[in-house]
C-alpha cells in the first residue's frame, strides 16, 4: 500500500514526528489507497501529544482551529485532530483500538501508522472492503452523529458498496434525527456525492433504504408519482430521477462548480411532477406545466444551496430542460432557438441536463440535442451571447424613463439583436421601434414558450 501525501503536508508530518507523536492517517485515505483510488482528503489523528503542544507544533504552518469542543486543525488541505473517547472527550493517550470504535463504518476505521508504515485494522475493515459493504462499527456510538445516515447513502454511491442489513436498520432508526444536522453539513455531503459519486443509482436507492430521504421532503414527494409507461418504462418519477442523476454523472467535466450546477439541474428538474401529475382525458398520466412549478426546487436550493448565483444558473435549467425537444418536434425556426438561448446563462449546461433527461428514459442519442447545438453554433451563440448593442441611454433618448418598462424594452432589443443577427445599432433601433407596441402586452416575459411543451 502506497500513501503519498501532498507536498505541502510533508514538512508537517516531519515536524509532528519530531515531537515524538504517533501520527495515524485515518478516514477515507487508507480506504481509498487500498481501493487504488486517489485520496481526496487527508485526515490525521495525533496520539501522544497534548492539545497545547499540538497547536504550537502546527502554528508555524498557518494551521487554524475549527469547531468548538473538538480539537481539529486545518492545514495544507488536511484535517488534524486528537483522539476522542466516548462522549467526545479528548484523550491524547487513547489507544487506537478504542478510538476506532467511534468511527462510523468499518472501512473508514482503518488507520495507517505513518512512522511504522503499517496498516491498523481492529474492526474488520479490510474484510468489509473486499466484500464491498458498509458496516457500522459500533451500535452504541453510531448515533453520536446523525449525519452518518446520509453519509451511508453518499458512500454507497461513491464507492459502489452495499449497506449491510443491520447497519441499514440502524440508519433508519437514526434518520429522524437528521433534522438536527446543520444545513451546511448536509450541503457538503451533497457536494461530495455530486462530485465523486460513480454509482449514483445505488446512492439514490440508499437514500430510501437508510431513511435519509425523510430529510428531503421535496425529493421524497417523487416516490410513487406515476408516469406514462410508453414514455417512461423505467417506472415512477423517483426511479426516473435516479436514472437522470446517474446519466448526468456521466457528463461531468473537470469544472467542479459547473458539475454541481449540472447535478442540481438533474436532481431537481422534475420536482414539479409531484404537484402537476394528473390523468388526461384518455386516462394517461401527464404532468402539464411541471417545468414551471418551481416552488419545490426553490425550497430545496434555499435550504442547501442558497445564493443568487446558483438560483440564476439552476432554475432556468429546470424551467427549459424540455424546450429543445419541443422545438425540434415542432420544426421551429432559428428565431425560436435563439429566443431559447436567451433564457439560460449556459447553453451547453442546458443541453447536458436535457441529454441526461433523455438518457434517464432510455434514449441514448436524441436528435433534438444535436440539432439545437448545431443551430446555436451556426448562430455563434453556443458559448456566449453577444453584448447588447443598445443601452439604457439609447432608449431613454426615445423617451423611456428609468423603470420596468425600460428594462422590458432593453430585453426586447437584445432578443431582436440575437434572433435577427443584428450587428449595427441603427437597423436594430429601427426594428425595435416597430416592436415597441408589444411591450404593453408582453408583461415581464420576453420569450413566449412553445405552444406544446413536453408532458411526459
Amino acid at each position: 500500500m502506497l500513501l503519498t501525501p501532498p507536498a505541502a503536508l510533508t514538512p508537517i508530518l516531519t515536524a509532528l514526528q519530531r515531537t515524538g507523536a504517533r501520527v495515524l492517517v485515518v478516514g477515507g485515505t487508507p480506504r481509498d489507497a487500498l481501493l487504488g483510488v486517489v485520496a481526496h482528503d487527508w485526515d490525521l489523528e495525533i496520539h501522544g501529544l497534548g492539545e497545547t503542544r499540538l497547536a504550537e507544533c502546527l502554528e508555524p504552518f498557518g494551521a487554524h482551529r475549527v469547531g468548538g469542543r473538538c480539537a481539529v486543525w486545518v492545514v495544507a488541505g488536511a484535517e488534524i485532530s486528537l483522539p476522542q473517547a466516548r462522549g467526545g472527550q479528548i484523550n491524547p493517550h487513547l489507544p487506537w483500538a478504542i478510538a476506532a470504535q467511534r468511527r462510523d463504518f468499518s472501512v473508514n476505521a482503518l488507520a495507517w501508522d505513518w512512522q511504522a508504515q503499517r496498516l491498523l485494522d481492529h474492526v474488520g475493515g479490510v474484510a468489509d472492503l473486499h466484500a464491498r459493504r458498509l458496516r457500522v462499527v459500533a451500535t452504541d456510538t453510531f448515533g453520536e452523529d446523525p449525519l452518518r445516515v446520509f453519509r451511508a447513502a453518499r458512500l454507497a454511491g461513491q464507492l459502489g458498496f452495499s449497506i449491510e442489513a443491520r447497519s441499514a436498520t440502524l440508519c433508519r432508526q437514526l434518520a429522524p434525527r437528521l433534522q438536527e444536522v446543520p444545513q451546511e453539513r448536509i450541503r457538503k455531503e451533497w457536494e461530495a456525492l455530486f462530485l465523486r459519486g460513480e454509482h449514483l443509482i445505488r446512492a439514490w436507492d440508499s437514500l430510501a433504504l437508510t431513511g435519509a430521504i425523510t430529510r428531503f421532503p421535496e425529493l421524497r414527494a417523487l416516490q410513487a408519482v406515476p408516469q406514462h409507461p410508453d414514455v417512461h418504462p423505467e417506472g415512477d418519477v423517483w426511479i426516473y430521477t435516479g436514472r437522470v442523476l446517474a446519466a448526468a454523472g456521466q457528463l461531468r467535466s473537470g469544472d467542479k462548480t459547473r458539475n454541481i450546477i449540472l447535478m442540481l439541474g438533474a436532481l431537481l428538474h422534475d420536482l414539479g411532477k409531484a404537484s402537476t401529475t394528473l390523468r388526461d382525458p384518455q386516462g394517461r398520466w401527464r404532468a402539464f406545466g411541471h417545468e414551471q412549478a418551481r416552488v419545490a426546487a426553490e425550497t430545496f436550493l434555499s435550504r442547501y444551496f442558497p445564493g443568487n448565483h446558483l438560483n440564476h444558473q439552476v432554475l432556468p435549467l429546470i424551467r427549459w430542460h424540455g424546450a429543445p425537444y419541443a422545438l425540434h418536434r415542432e420544426g421551429a425556426g432559428r428565431a425560436a432557438y435563439a429566443r431559447l438561448a436567451l433564457q439560460v446563462p449556459d447553453r451547453p449546461l442546458l443541453l447536458d441536463v436535457a441529454l441526461a433527461d433523455a438518457r434517464g428514459a432510455g434514449t441514448e442519442y436524441p436528435p433534438a440535442i444535436d440539432v439545437t447545438r448545431k443551430i446555436w453554433q451556426e448562430m455563434n451563440i453556443w458559448t456566449g451571447l453577444p453584448d447588447p448593442l443598445l443601452k439604457g441611454a439609447d432608449l431613454m433618448a426615445l423617451g423611456f424613463a428609468p423603470g420596468p418598462r425600460l428594462g422590458r424594452a432593453l430585453a426586447l432589443a437584445h432578443e431582436l439583436q440575437v434572433t435577427g443577427g443584428y450587428h449595427d445599432r441603427k437597423p436594430l433601433m429601427a426594428a425595435l421601434r416597430r416592436r415597441l407596441p408589444e411591450l404593453s402586452l408582453r408583461g415581464d416575459r420576453v420569450y413566449e414558450p412553445p405552444s406544446r411543451f413536453p408532458i411526459d
